[in-house]
């Protein structure tokens, strides 16, 4: 048996998985966002490794004493401090939080975009940076004091085995990695006023952080001294346990916000400044990962205005089902950041509205807005030479009869649908699997893991969206012209 455990941002989720993929069972424990004053969004550690705990012991149930390993996955760039005692130097500051906005400007103006883009395969500062200077400016004791200037990831596998780890996804996301040097930047630290010795254990996705400590393993239902993995980010993992392994291969996590991880055999710069270059967790591979900002966010707002917030999936679809594709000339763009980047927001809108069209129009005009957006940013990695080869959707919409279809017709691409929803959990397990088994590949393990996954090909639809789509992106392109600029701000010099 193999334990993965998914650090999300408002739930940890545990899978307990055989050797044939089969989940035995599993665990789900919700933890909370703080708001402050101004306007923070902070997390309590505490609460974290309390829901870590109890969702692994769910999970464990009668088949506990049979766990092998234990795999991470975690939300990205959730920064936390520690003392050298593992200690939390205050609350864990949110992906979410705006609050280093205005630094994240300052360093873009600094070093400028194209050179951020070839030291750390980001185009633009955010997440981890700009409260790092945020607090360098504020509370630069707090700073000096960090034994550990890591994240939520690398916390807990510290409390799990004794060793703060994590592996380059988790460091890349956070915007602290050199892809080129497999390290963390010096430029960049320097600038941050920390040292390498302050960050976690850098290691690669199979290599075990630790073994598991005997309080922790009494609380969970496992065994101690079993192998503890590094902390992966959350969309590496789960593109693990996807399978969006081999060139070619786009995964779309179709959750709060759609994003893409697209796989390629050879290191390029990061198609867009708002992309992320990584190494993969497997060898000789990497990854671009894009986000669209907005997704199932946009569609809960289109069920909300609908009155369909509380519907189940079953109704929604057969309203959806009723609208011909189209959607009868109703167009939505249902995002907020048409650039590409995020400093000049494009706001949404809605065109063609009549007094004939009703909530399914809504819903299924709101759906292929999203499409569209999807399909022009694979357009981006296409020009780029990254053509995608299959999308591989993962997340909730990936469970409805009718939205793959709608991917799939709207973006010319075949879809294929895992069939494990809690995704990034299951690639966890998989990894756990792979600490312990060398010899083998990750592709391989995730074939003999996976099982069975639906495919979808574009139908009949497909010509006519792809006339839609061509106009949806010429329009949103059009409207970030006119806002004046590029995208990359080479102002600075390092």
């Amino acid at each position: 048996m193999y334990l993965g455990l998914d650090l999300g941002t408002t739930n940890v989720k545990a899978l307990l998985i055989d050797e044939r993929g089969t989940v035995q069972s599993r665990g789900s424990v919700e933890v909370g966002l703080g708001h402050t004053s101004e306007g923070g969004v902070e997390q309590d550690l505490e609460e974290i490794w309390a829901a870590t705990l109890e969702a692994a012991w769910r999970a464990a149930g009668t088949g506990g004493a049979s766990v092998k390993a234990v795999g991470i996955s975690s939300q990205g760039a959730a920064l936390q401090l520690r003392d050298r005692q593992g200690r939390c130097l205050g609350p864990v500051i949110s992906w979410m939080d705006p609050r280093g906005a205005a630094e994240d400007r300052e360093l873009v103006r600094v070093f400028g975009s194209r050179w951020l883009a070839e030291h750390i395969g980001h185009g633009q500062a955010g997440l981890s940076l700009g409260h790092l200077m945020r607090l360098r400016r504020t509370q630069p004791e707090m700073l000096d004091q960090a034994g550990v200037i890591g994240f939520v990831g690398d916390a807990i596998v510290e409390r799990l085995c004794g060793r703060a780890a994590h592996d380059a996804s988790s460091l890349s996301i956070a915007c602290l990695y050199n892809p080129m040097l497999d390290a963390p930047e010096p430029a960049i630290l320097r600038h941050l006023g920390i040292s390498r010795g302050q960050l976690p254990a850098l290691l690669p996705a199979r290599q075990p952080a630790g073994a598991l400590g005997g309080e922790a393993a009494r609380r969970m239902g496992v065994p101690a001294g079993i192998p503890v993995g590094p902390a992966i980010h959350d969309q590496y993992a789960a593109a693990v346990g996807s399978g969006t392994l081999e060139a070619g291969d786009v995964m779309f996590g179709c959750g709060t916000a759609w994003v893409l991880v697209a796989v390629a055999e050879a290191f390029a710069g990061p198609v867009v400044p708002s992309a992320w270059v990584c190494r993969h967790v497997v060898p000789q591979r990497w990854g671009q990962l894009l986000s669209l900002v907005v997704g199932g966010s946009a569609f809960r707002w289109a069920l909300e205005m609908t009155g369909l917030a509380d519907a189940g999936r079953e109704a929604i679809d057969d309203l959806m089902a009723a609208v011909p594709p189209g959607s009868d000339g109703l167009r939505v763009w249902p995002f907020h950041d048409a650039t590409g980047g995020a400093r000049r927001p494009t706001a949404g809108r809605i065109e063609g509205l009549r007094l004939a069209h009703g909530r399914g129009h809504l819903l299924r005009a709101t759906l292929e807005g999203l499409c569209f957006e999807l399909a022009r940013q694979l357009g981006w990695l296409a020009r780029a030479g990254f053509p995608a080869r299959r999308l591989i959707m993962c997340g909730g919409a990936a469970r409805s009869r009718l939205t793959p279809q709608i991917v799939a017709d709207t973006t010319g691409c075949a879809v294929v649908c895992p069939r494990e929803p809690e995704i990034s959990a299951f690639g966890a397990a998989v990894l756990a699997r792979a600490m312990l088994e060398p010899q083998q590949s990750i592709p391989e393990l995730h074939a003999a893991m996976a099982g069975p996954r639906t495919q979808i090909l574009p139908g009949p639809a497909s010509s006519g969206y792809r006339g839609a789509a061509g106009e949806y992106a010429r329009a949103v392109d059009a409207a970030a012209a006119d806002q004046g600029g590029s995208d990359w701000t080479d102002t600075g010099s390092a």
